[in-house]
C-alpha cells in the first residue's frame, strides 16, 4: 500500500535536479484571477446597525480574529448559514459544509 502522505516530491538533490529539469513553462498561458481585494467584497455592501451586548460583540470579534477575518465578514457567514437552514432543499456545497462543520466545538 502506498503511502497517503507522499506526494511525489523529490527528496534526493539529484531526484530535485531532475525534476526541476523536466519542468515546462508557457508564457503565453493565462495568469489565473487574483482573489477580491478587501474593497471589491465590499463592493454592494450596505451598512446595517445592529445592537448586541457587549460581551458578545467582543465573542464576535475574538473568533473573528481566529479565523483571520473582520467582525463583519464572520457576522455575514454566520447570517447565511442561518438563512441557508432555513430552506433545507437547497443543496449547499461539501467545501462550505466541511469548514462549516470543522469551525465547529466539540461538545461533551
Amino acid at each position: 500500500m502506498s503511502d497517503p502522505t507522499d506526494q511525489g516530491y523529490p527528496r534526493t538533490p539529484e531526484e530535485a535536479t531532475a525534476f526541476l529539469g523536466n519542468l515546462t513553462f508557457d508564457d503565453t498561458a493565462a495568469a489565473p484571477p487574483l482573489p477580491p481585494t478587501a474593497d471589491e467584497i465590499e463592493t454592494g455592501m450596505v451598512t446595517t446597525s445592529l445592537k448586541i451586548p457587549a460581551e458578545l460583540r467582543d465573542r464576535i470579534r475574538e473568533t473573528a480574529a481566529e479565523h483571520c477575518i473582520t467582525a463583519s465578514m464572520l457576522i455575514r457567514q454566520y447570517i447565511e448559514m442561518g438563512l441557508a437552514a432555513e430552506q433545507p432543499e437547497r443543496m449547499v456545497r461539501l467545501a462550505d459544509a466541511i469548514r462549516v462543520l470543522s469551525s465547529l466545538r466539540e461538545t461533551a
